[in-house]
């Protein structure tokens, strides 16, 4: 399905870009026609496309069709043509969960929860480790400066006992 676009970034109306929009159905991946889905898109010359990715995985295609099932149940109940909209709604969201209650699903999930975590576990213990380094690059500094201050007020003192002592030896003399 190709569609003029108005609304993409001027990035993507002036060619090559991909992303995702919702766009009317022609029935691509297994979606019903007439509903608006997001697709995975490529705009060329300010023309979108739907993008073909070749076969789907199962459980994709799976959670597609209850995506499907829920937006036609919901376009029932905006036009007012579903009576039972309150069942149909609570249908459409027990056929969601099965497809999340499914072993297979269920542990790539849980696989990429942990990995989650994992990654923000690192990326706290990153930022620890850079806080760490930068208050003791802070405190070096801090510690040079009072080096530095110090220094000066021991020259500044002989400088000054210096000159003391020369003028008490020309008062002697």
């Amino acid at each position: 399905a190709v569609v003029s676009t108005q609304s993409t970034g001027s990035a993507l109306a002036s060619g090559c870009g991909s992303t995702t929009m919702g766009i009317q159905s022609e029935g691509q991946f297994g979606t019903t026609p007439g509903l608006i889905f997001g697709f995975p898109v490529s705009v060329s010359e300010g023309k979108v496309a739907v993008r073909e990715v070749g076969e789907l995985p199962e459980n994709l295609q799976t959670l597609i069709s209850a995506q499907d099932n829920m937006l036609r149940v919901e376009k029932q109940v905006a036009l007012g043509e579903c009576d039972e909209y309150e069942k149909a709604l609570l249908h459409s969201e027990a056929a969601l969960w099965s497809i999340l209650e499914n072993p297979k699903l269920k542990r790539e999930l849980e696989e990429r929860e942990v990995a989650r975590i994992a990654a923000e576990e690192a990326e706290r213990k990153a930022a620890e480790a850079r806080a760490k380094e930068e208050a003791k690059k802070k405190a070096e500094e801090e510690a040079l400066r009072k080096a530095e201050e110090e220094a000066a007020a021991a020259a500044a003192a002989e400088e000054a006992a210096r000159q003391l002592e020369e003028q008490e030896e020309q008062e002697e003399d």
